[in-house]
């Protein structure tokens, strides 16, 4: 079974093999023209801190970080033979535990990935032979919009539903719009919230209704990133289905999703100059056959 009759997609919009969906719409002509929005070159990073001393925001088990050598050794006398004194670490991560890409590899329905790639094609074995995040490894590079719809509909961070309505008032009044290309940075106060409270919601989060799809797309964008777990609302404020807009997003539409971005500092600036557009870029790890990936995004200003 292919994407939904009726429904937006792109399968077969960049070919039969096309294994970076909407990735295809960061061209280097758009790469170019983002950079023209550098004025001062301070450079804000997206990304939540994981690891030792961090809140874990997500839902995956916390990285296990260890040392191989550290400081403690060498004063004690363990020191090489050639008298170097040295530290040295290793992780063991999941890849999205932070802040992350989603591959599009992740989500898949009716057995089939985007594209119609077969699902079989992610094994434990073999890992994603198709569709995995690494191919996306020479960054992801254009012109970013923050919606900052926390800021303009005043949401519950935990309750809250950004509909097409709001992200429209939103765009209005930051006097910006969305388009082809572009990177959408939806912050929607959930990240600020969570580590506000000793016991926040688990199960509830403010973000993206299902229906916005249809307005994404019309828009043709390259990635939608959000400042919470799933970009979507949860639970899903339009039906029972669990994540429709992850399962629509990625499998019909190849659409880049970012998910525990940090964006208040971002979106304090915005506030303070009244430019809502700026440059974007992330890089994925080169991590060969990966559903997901840690990612650093950078804005540019």
């Amino acid at each position: 079974m292919g994407a939904k009759p009726g429904s937006p997609h792109n399968w077969g919009r960049w070919g039969e093999d096309d294994q970076i969906g909407t990735a295809n719409l960061l061209t280097p002509e758009r790469a170019v023209q983002a950079s023209t929005l550098i004025r001062t070159g301070r450079s804000f990073s997206l990304s939540v801190p994981f690891g030792r001393g961090a809140r874990n925001l997500g839902t995956r088990h916390d990285p296990i970080h260890l040392l191989s050598a550290t400081g403690t050794d060498n004063v004690a006398g363990a020191s090489s033979a050639h008298h170097l004194q040295d530290a040295d670490d290793l992780v063991v991560l999941p890849l999205q535990a932070a802040t992350h890409l989603d591959g599009l590899a992740h989500v898949g329905r009716d057995d089939t990935l985007y594209n119609g790639f077969w699902a079989g094609t992610v094994s434990a074995r073999e890992g994603a032979t198709r569709l995995s995040a690494d191919r996306l490894a020479t960054g992801l590079i254009g012109r970013c919009v923050l919606v900052d719809a926390a800021r303009h509909a005043d949401l519950d961070p935990f309750r809250g539903v950004v509909d097409v309505a709001v992200l429209e008032s939103t765009l209005r009044a930051q006097g910006v719009d969305v388009g082809p290309g572009d990177v959408m940075l939806l912050r929607t106060g959930w990240i600020g919230a969570y580590t506000a409270r000793d016991r926040p919601p688990r199960t509830r989060s403010c973000g993206l209704a299902p229906s916005t799809l249809e307005w994404i797309a019309d828009r043709d964008v390259a990635m939608v990133a959000a400042d919470n777990r799933t970009v979507e609302a949860l639970p899903n404020p339009e039906g029972t289905a669990i994540l429709p807009f992850h399962r629509r997003a990625l499998h019909d539409l190849g659409l880049l999703l970012g998910e525990l971005f940090a964006l208040d500092e971002l979106a304090a600036h915005c506030a303070r100059t009244g430019v809502y557009e700026a440059f974007f870029c992330a890089a994925p790890l080169p991590l060969t056959r990966s559903v997901g990936t840690p990612l650093n995004p950078l804005v540019i200003v």
